[in-house]
């Protein structure tokens, strides 16, 4: 069973009298308690520990309370509670220190059950806080998960058309046209239903998570979507059609190039790339389907290779994938 962690204070007071009485009231308490008598002691104790609750005297030797606990709050981001000290009794110097993000405010002398009651109190709300960020981290965390799910494919881990749905767009915009250009390159495995029949499923399977491995390594600043089944897509985002050509056609030769082994049996595959240019004046539907045409373009004239969109893909349009 995991131990609760002791809560700490932090007493920042020249008067060692002070320091010495907050001790004995506060004694029975199953807290640590640490102490510094200047500005300076005080930032090596915030090195070393994170308090939760901050008794800072407003007048210290080297330093103002006030402008420590500025330091506080900004230099080293404490979460802690602080709580001023302070023989003066303007409402003006408890503005001060409230406008400063003090959470209490203890004039000297003070009366031991009244300290007492304030840090027990202080502690409490700093329990509570940090309890409430932990809930808060978790919700977080488990809203990432969910939208990792969300977004993508159970079976390679890449992008799934969500995606495309809802965030492409975002990205594509993120990316402004001109002497480079964002493209999209639509791509499908090779007599896929061929593998399964020959070597099962489970083989089938391997071979669209190596696949899928390949495109992310050769993409990696860009975006691979599984489209569905054994088709593809990936968006690259500022690049020439050279470079665009030149990552279709590694991608292309890589998976020819890859030996897949299932059982005692060793087999490779092979890709057809269908790509254009993203047109804005089209919509980003429009611009996926003339990159499918191409695709379509490629399985007509041969398979295994890397095809542009031109006027001519329409007419090589089918219904069903060769």
């Amino acid at each position: 069973m995991e131990t609760a962690k002791k809560q700490t204070v932090l007493i920042i007071d020249d008067s060692i009298l002070v320091c010495e009485q907050i001790k004995h009231i506060m004694k029975e308490e199953n807290i640590v308690i640490r102490e510094a008598h200047t500005g300076k002691e005080a930032e090596q104790e915030l090195d070393k520990c994170q308090p939760d609750v901050i008794l800072l005297d407003v007048e210290l030797p080297d330093t103002k309370g006030y402008e420590l606990c500025e330091k506080i709050k900004n230099k080293y981001k404490s979460s802690a509670s602080v709580i001023f000290i302070t023989a003066k009794s303007g409402d003006t110097d408890v503005d001060l220190g409230f406008s400063l993000g003090a959470s209490d405010y203890i004039r000297k002398p003070f009366r031991p059950a009244e300290m007492k009651s304030r840090i027990m109190v202080q502690l409490q709300n700093k329990l509570q806080k940090d309890e409430l960020d932990k809930k808060y981290r978790e919700l977080q965390n488990n809203v990432e998960q969910l939208n990792y799910i969300a977004f993508r494919d159970v079976l390679t881990g890449l992008y799934n058309r969500r995606y495309v749905k809802d965030d492409l767009m975002k990205d594509i915009d993120m990316h402004e046209p001109g002497v480079v250009g964002n493209y999209i390159i639509m791509a499908d495995v090779d007599d896929f239903k061929s593998v399964n029949d020959k070597y099962g499923h489970e083989a089938g399977d391997e071979v669209l998570i190596c696949i899928s491995g390949i495109m992310e390594e050769v993409c990696r600043r860009h975006k691979v979507i599984r489209w569905g089944g054994e088709e593809f897509m990936m968006v690259l985002f500022a690049v020439t059609s050279e470079e665009a050509f030149g990552i279709s056609e590694q991608i292309r030769t890589m998976v020819e190039g890859f030996s897949l082994t299932h059982g005692d049996q060793t087999f490779s595959c092979t890709l057809t790339l269908g790509l254009c240019r993203y047109d804005e004046s089209r919509s980003l539907d429009n611009n996926i389907e003339c990159a499918d045409k191409a695709l379509y373009e490629g399985k007509r004239s041969g398979k295994n290779r890397s095809v542009w969109y031109t006027q001519d893909s329409e007419a090589g349009m089918k219904d069903e994938l060769l």
